[in-house]
């Protein structure tokens, strides 16, 4: 089974985007990675939900860490691109996200991601490319 060890999770967490942002990272294997994201003050556009944007650095980030945890691990990964449809606003409060890979190519992932919020409903979903490369 492939995943992600609990020293990768560690250092994804305790980087400085995912502390900005308030999103935690938990758990990431070869089933997907699942996220939780406080949605606050600093996320809010002017209607006192959470903005687009700050959905899609959430669903980005769960795409991009359930594929990680396919790929072999002296590789990393990184968007190509993404598209996403927003389907119920999220109020302050917790949202969450998981992502999953659909194909795992040599060279290219696609993965899909949903955001919920805690009653279950969905919030958005996101569709991406992500290209594989090996770390230096």
């Amino acid at each position: 089974m492939s995943g992600v060890g609990g020293d990768v999770l560690e250092r994804w967490n305790a980087c400085g985007w995912y502390q900005t942002t308030a999103m935690q990272v938990l758990s990431a294997d070869d089933t997907g990675a699942r996220f939780r994201m406080e949605v606050g003050a600093g996320h809010l556009q002017a209607y006192g939900t959470a903005h687009g944007g700050s959905l899609a650095g959430l669903l980005d980030a769960a795409m991009g860490l359930a594929a990680i945890a396919q790929v072999d691990p002296d590789e990393g990964c990184a968007t190509v691109e993404m598209k996403i449809n927003y389907t119920a606003a999220v109020p302050p409060g917790e949202v969450f996200a998981e992502g999953t890979v659909i194909t795992l190519g040599r060279r290219i992932v696609v993965a899909r991601a949903e955001a919920t919020l805690p009653t279950g409903r969905v919030a958005a979903v996101a569709m991406g490319t992500f290209t594989r490369f090996r770390e230096q």
